[in-house]
């Protein structure tokens, strides 16, 4: 029930209106205190007097006592000429049904109510296009790379013949897409630059003849509200020539096999008369002669044909050659690895329906039985190019060089065959860890575990932060607990992590939709440093001041994505299955749980483990003058590090989902700063950050400089984001201002 000793902000606006009133009518003393009364005694008719039944109660779990208003005590009637007369505000144009004393209700508006007729020359353009448009209906549907290409295309068609009238888009529709008369586009965040603000907006208006409205909603975050302050700098900033770093290792050793596959294709077709189109007639024994096709093509490459060498050397920048080993062929034996693991992917899923559809015809369910063997056509009909393309031996379209699958049960529902889930696999282990959830096809999903196979066991490492100073070790066994930097013995309990490359299962049964409720989603964990194997170039800084900052750039630094479970308790993996769940939110300890994969339970054993990624890619790495780095806390170098990020991303043009960083402990167990590339192989925008230190220092002063919540913590528009969350209590914004003084010699003499 509420009181009026706290006002809520409804009983605030009509404290505030009674108040007009009572002035209107010429009330004499404390109006304020009479208007109090007066609302005390109206809230007691209303729940206990005459008038209850117009407020019925309830109570809600979580919430205790709540009232609203019963509809069905509410009547419609329809404004005609000679209806009752309507009221209208000489000031505000509000229209109202009542008039007290002539008191415009809305919140603070001083206007007087007039009697108001609707005529055509008064009419309103909202209620010019109540009376006079034809009502449509409005059919959202998605548009995303989760979708299979037939289905995005289906959705597509059915946009541009009107079927479907609201199309919510990733980034995949920002090229190769024309609609025609598109009428409105509508961003839900500031795009990363002005070169991505002209390509989505300019989606819409491309016929002469129509008229387009663009909208773009600025949420609470730091670019977006920096670009929401100087607009001009994003509608008519100017689009700055594209960078592609050619010597990316990842991304290149994908174009070398799609160099040699091609070759191998061409010659299987012309000198055996042999065509492979789908994923099962290439990675699946072959029905006559049982040879394997994906099994092949490393036999037909050793020796590397000249040709293929020869147009590999002609593709592949020098530095990129010498690192796969272009010369003895190397490269060939992880083109090989990924078509075999890509080959018992399928065959292992192939193995699990079939065993299921055999399962349904000796209990005579036929149509069961028949439903699985669509699945299994659906497997091994998919388009083997597309499946190489997400097996991460083909290049595909966009940066991530690592994807995983969250894989579907494809009896899960309608669009289950429609939707291919991927993700770069440092995204992945947050994602698509075990207990998340995300949504897709308009149904909610959530990972039941992880993806493995019989007879290969998933990479694992032991590792340990330490707690004094925050330096992170590995080692393929358990790791010394005395820290190598400061010499403190740790006393948590050892860690270790697997990396679930093979990718991710989503849990069985139908899917409910969506709601009103945002799924759950996992951040919990941190990145790290392993080795710095990089050729490092150093550099310095002179800022305005005269102050030096030194900084240091690599190419290959050794990155590890720990992703540790919510509350940092791990999860819990079967080693037989891969069935697993979040250790802080595991229950019973029972001797079994449901198989992954098939409908049986299993009993295999449950670890406790990380998950995490490994990769490599471009970093910079900020030192800090000895005073600073001594006396600096862990929230002022966080802090520090995320204004910085923020800094970069404004002046730069950078994405922010494009960078990231950590504090780094060195053995000598000083702290630095450490931004780095969240694509793998790098693109260089770390070494942009470092050439560019002193106004991406100034940008980040700005931006936390000038945000208006307490500078003893922060907000989502100067230094949080959804990655940092485990880091909130940590930020402050007048540490990082503290921190980035020090870069610039503000604090110094």
């Amino acid at each position: 029930m509420a009181t009026f000793k706290q006002l809520t902000a409804p009983q605030l606006h009509a404290d505030k209106t009674l108040e007009r009133v009572l002035d209107a009518l010429g009330h004499q003393g404390d109006p304020r205190g009479a208007a109090l009364d007066v609302l005390g005694r109206l809230w007691t008719d209303l729940t206990t007097g005459h008038l209850a039944d117009w407020l019925p109660g309830e109570n809600q779990a979580g919430i205790g006592a709540v009232r609203r208003l019963d509809h069905a005590w509410l009547r419609l009637r329809p404004v005609t000429e000679d209806s009752e007369p309507l009221y209208a505000c000489d000031r505000c144009r509000r229209v109202v049904a009542v008039s007290v004393r002539g008191v415009c209700p809305t919140l603070r508006c001083t206007g007087r109510l007039e009697a108001y007729k609707p005529a055509t020359e008064t009419d309103g353009h909202l209620r010019r296009l109540y009376l006079t448009f034809d009502p449509v209906p409005l059919r959202a549907q998605e548009h995303t790379a989760q979708w299979t290409g037939e289905k995005a295309a289906e959705i597509q068609g059915e946009f541009v013949r009107g079927q479907v009238n609201a199309l919510s888009c990733s980034t995949t529709f920002e090229l190769g897409v024309d609609v025609g008369e598109l009428q409105a586009v509508v961003l839900r965040n500031m795009p990363p630059s002005t070169a991505n603000y002209v390509q989505r907006a300019g989606r819409a208006g491309r016929r002469a003849d129509s008229a387009a409205l663009v909208l773009t909603y600025a949420q609470r975050r730091p670019y977006d509200l920096a670009r929401f302050a100087e607009p001009q700098r994003m509608i008519a900033g100017e689009v700055r020539a594209p960078i592609v770093p050619v010597d990316n290792v990842r991304i290149d050793r994908r174009h070398a096999h799609s160099i040699a596959l091609a070759a191998f294709f061409r010659m299987m077709k012309e000198e055996r008369g042999r065509i492979w189109r789908k994923a099962g007639e290439f990675f699946l024994p072959d029905d006559t002669t049982g040879e394997t096709a994906a099994h092949i093509v490393r036999d037909w490459l050793t020796p590397v044909p000249d040709s293929v060498a020869a147009s590999i050397r002609r593709v592949l920048p020098a530095s990129v050659q010498d690192e796969i080993d272009v010369e003895s062929g190397a490269w060939v034996g992880e083109l090989d690895r990924l078509l075999r693991a890509a080959g018992q992917i399928l065959e292992q899923d192939v193995t699990a329906y079939s065993e299921r559809r055999d399962q349904a015809v000796a209990a005579r369910k036929y149509r069961l039985a028949d439903m699985y063997e669509k699945v299994i056509r659906n497997l091994t009909h998919r388009d083997l190019l597309g499946v190489l393309a997400n097996r991460n031996v083909l290049p595909k379209y966009g940066f991530p060089v690592d994807t995983v699958e969250l894989r579907i049960p494809q009896d899960s529902g309608t669009v289950s065959g429609q939707l291919e889930l991927t993700r770069d696999l440092s995204a992945a282990v947050h994602e698509y860890a075990p207990g998340a959830e995300i949504v897709a096809g308009g149904q909610l999903w959530a990972s039941a575990g992880v993806y493995r196979l019989p007879d290969r066991e998933l990479v694992s490492r032991h590792y340990t932060v330490c707690g004094t100073c925050g330096r992170y070790r590995e080692a393929t066994g358990p790791v010394d607990p005395t820290c190598t930097a400061c010499g403190t013995s740790s006393t948590s309990a050892p860690r270790r992590y697997v990396e679930p490359v093979y990718g991710f299962v989503a849990a069985r049964g139908p899917q409910r939709s969506p709601g009103q409720t945002p799924p759950r989603r996992s951040w919990y964990g941190d990145v790290h440093m392993s080795t710095d194997t990089a050729d490092v170039h150093e550099g310095t800084t002179v800022f305005a001041s005269g102050h030096t900052t030194a900084w240091s750039a690599g190419a290959r630094g050794e990155m590890v994505v720990v992703s540790e479970g919510p509350g940092g308790a791990g999860y819990e993996i079967c080693d037989w299955c891969g069935w697993g769940r979040p250790h802080a939110r595991a229950g019973s300890r029972g001797t079994g749980h449901p198989h992954l994969l098939k409908d049986t339970q299993c009993t295999g054993p449950m670890r406790v483990v990380s998950l995490a990624h490994r990769y490599q890619t471009d970093f910079l790495q900020i030192h800090l003058d000895p005073l600073t780095a001594f006396s600096a806390t862990q929230e002022t170098l966080r802090s520090g590090l995320y204004a910085l990020l923020e800094g970069a991303a404004t002046y730069l043009e950078i994405s922010r989902d494009d960078i990231d960083g950590t504090v780094h402990t060195g053995t000598d167990g000083m702290p630095s700063l450490l931004l780095f590339d969240t694509t793998p192989g790098g693109a260089g925008n770390a070494t942009r950050i470092g050439e560019h230190l002193a106004p991406v220092v100034e940008a980040a002063h700005a931006r936390v400089g000038g945000c208006e919540c307490g500078p003893e913590s922060s907000c989502y528009a100067c230094l949080r984001t959804f990655r940092n969350e485990r880091f909130h209590g940590l930020l402050s914004r007048g540490e990082a201002v503290v921190l980035l003084d020090a870069l610039a010699g503000r604090s110094i003499g």
